[in-house]
Formats: structure tokens, sequence, C-alpha cells
């Protein structure tokens, strides 16, 4: 077990930096998706900021999956479906 003790600020600084942001719910400003309460207004969430984000908004899909990966899935069966056609 190591002795050093934990610098909560140094965990902060590298989950700010690696965080997906979305708006606040009631201010409006962005903010880190996984905060509890908002820097800018103060308001508290029940849970994660994420949570109470419009889905336009979410950095994630529905299932969880992020935009990017659900696009390029769809383009995919697009493209496969065309080449299928093309085929007959």
């Amino acid at each position: 077990m190591d002795d050093e003790p934990l610098s909560f600020e140094e965990h902060r600084r590298r989950r700010d930096e690696n965080a997906s942001t979305v708006r606040c719910a009631r201010c409006g400003e962005w903010i880190v998706a996984t905060a509890t309460r908002c820097p800018e207004c103060g308001i508290h969430f029940q849970g994660e900021a994420q949570d109470f984000a419009h889905p336009s908004e979410s950095p994630t899909g529905q299932n969880g999956q992020p935009r990017w990966v659900i696009g390029i899935a769809v383009l995919l069966l697009v493209a496969m479906a065309v080449g299928f056609l093309a085929m007959r």
C-alpha cells in the first residue's frame, strides 16, 4: 500500500480535462457532465448533470453509445445496402 497522500486537486484536474460537457438545466452554462452541482448558478443535481440534460445535448445517445458511433454504424448500413442493390 502506498503511503502518499491523495491529491484531490489532481483528480479533479484530470477528470475535468477528460470530461464531456452538457448545459446546466437551470442557467444553460456548459458544465462537466458528471457534475453534481453547477459551479455557475449553484443548483444541486440529484445524480449528475448529464441526467438532467436534454437528450439533444447529451454526450451519448439513448443507449449510452456516443453519437458518432451510432452515426458511423448507420452510414455503414446504408453503404452495405447500396452495395447489395448495385450487385443485382
